[in-house]
């Protein structure tokens, strides 16, 4: 390709760069802000946010536009996977406010968060290899940070650390896996390695296969595809509880967005190759997030092992190579993200008076503490269990449909088995809830902008269970021009 003036297009970059010189900006303000006027940095953040999403969604034409000689493309699938990190970020900033009170660097805290945003961003956008890995660098380093961001706590910076060395060992393996695709194409752009892979001679054919494995690797990290989750149940631990729900929607987003399109766009030609591969990972990662998530106190270290769990549904969909698999892996992250931001709303509410609200014996009795929080944990586990008819139940339905329909009938069964053996974890603090006696005086705390985020999540969880088919239609718009 030559680079010429003629090539370089940045407009569809202007959400990305939106966020870039607000979060600058925000940095620089919070110095000058008195600590009367320090809620305006969470406020100017969440501006932002939202601006951006809107931006992402108005700079989405009728196909494809790329940009910056072609590192970056701008489409619907992009913008629908922006708009899902940014109502992300959103949540957790509201959910911060309270939390994260009496930190010091706070301006930094949300700051951080905007960067590691901008970074899924040009992660979802990714056109070549380069741009890719930027963006998941700028991602890792700002959530590495997060997560360590209470250096007074131990277990922050255990976790931090554990995350830390685990994610760049992960990105030196993504790189290795890269640089074996280059020798083999030249090119670092998806559309040419793609061509190459397709005309590979028998001499190529080890360092070919050395690449996918060791990318596959990086990105199955990245995403705590089992066996490369061992970070994920202490780094969700450890981590501030906002970020922790954070970390559990907004990377995955990022992370399976990218996968999609590096899959589809480069590695087609592969792509018996990295069913294969997917396969295993998908049938570990539905066995150990579930069975290891049975034996967990820790209601964070759970939520963990559930994630690991997931991951595994959602892969189903990635397997299916399909549209119809691609647009139940959207739809299934939609509906994960208000489940998972409405769970630790709750685990937020209860944390008062010492209580953290982070083991299952917290959970006892809530309902005759508060009904309100209690039911709405109460769907949202039944949701996440998948049981009829919420949201969860169509998003793993749909995943298992197109598993079926693409002839992966065994997978498919595999995932409903161990769907069953999850649900057993999730009505066990139904149980707590509502079944056992309280075992320790509590007020729940009342926080309005804290309260509406689970109102909001609850809502939505259960209105989709019975009226799921606008948001597909939502998800399928939002391949159009990437299938």
């Amino acid at each position: 390709m030559q680079y010429t003036l003629e090539n370089l297009v940045i407009y569809p970059l202007i959400p990305e760069m939106f966020i870039a010189l607000m979060a600058m900006f925000i940095l620089l303000l919070d110095v000058f802000l008195t600590d009367a006027k320090k809620k305006l940095v969470p406020a100017l953040s969440i501006l932002t946010l939202l601006t951006a999403m809107i931006i992402s969604f108005c700079a989405v034409g009728d196909a494809p536009v790329s940009a910056f000689f072609n590192y970056v493309i701008q489409d619907s699938f992009a913008a629908f996977s922006k708009g899902l990190i940014c109502a992300a970020g959103i949540f957790t900033i509201v959910m911060s406010q309270r939390y994260m009170k009496g930190e010091s660097h706070l301006g930094e805290y949300y700051v951080l968060i905007l960067f590691s945003i901008l970074g899924m961003m040009l992660m979802v956008s990714a056109n070549n290899f380069l741009s890719m890995y930027l963006g998941m660098e700028l991602m890792a380093l700002s959530v590495y940070v997060l997560v360590g961001y209470q250096r007074d706590m131990l277990r922050s910076s255990e976790a931090a650390l554990k995350y830390f060395v685990l994610g760049s060992l992960a990105s030196c393996m993504l790189l290795y896996g890269v640089t074996f695709l280059y020798g083999v194409s030249g090119s670092l752009h998806f559309s040419d390695v793609a061509k190459a892979l397709s005309h590979h001679e028998a001499q190529t054919s080890m360092a070919v296969l050395t690449g996918l494995v060791f990318i596959m690797a990086g990105f199955a990290f990245k995403v705590s595809m089992a066996p490369f989750h061992m970070w994920t149940p202490d780094t969700y631990e450890g981590a501030p509880t906002p970020i922790t729900a954070f970390m559990s929607v907004a990377p995955k987003v990022a992370g399976f967005v990218l996968f999609i399109r590096v899959l589809h766009d480069a590695l087609a030609p592969m792509l018996n190759e990295y069913v294969t591969i997917l396969s295993v990972l998908a049938v570990l990662s539905m066995i150990i997030g579930n069975l290891a998530a049975i034996a967990q106190r820790s209601i964070k270290r759970m939520l963990a092992y559930s994630t690991v769990g997931h991951v595994g549904f959602i892969l189903l969909g990635v397997i299916s190579a399909t549209e119809e698999g691609y647009t139940a892996v959207l739809f299934y992250m939609l509906i994960y993200l208000f489940m998972t931001m409405g769970v630790f709303s709750v685990l937020l509410l209860m944390r008062r008076d010492g209580l953290k609200g982070e083991l299952l014996d917290d959970f006892a009795g809530l309902i005759h503490v508060h009904k309100g929080y209690a039911i709405a944990m109460v769907l949202l586990m039944f949701s996440m269990a998948g049981i009829p008819f919420l949201g969860g139940f169509w998003a793993k339905f749909y995943v298992f449909m197109s598993a079926f329909n693409a002839g992966y009938t065994q997978l498919a069964l595999i995932g409903l088995l161990f769907s069953a053996i999850g649900a057993f974890y999730y009505i066990r603090v139904i149980k707590y809830v509502l079944f056992d006696s309280e075992r320790e005086a509590f007020n729940p705390l009342s926080d309005k902008p804290l309260q509406a985020v689970l109102v909001l999540c609850t809502l939505f969880v259960l209105v989709s269970g019975f009226f799921p088919d606008p948001l597909i239609k939502v998800c399928q718009a939002a391949l159009v021009g990437f299938i």
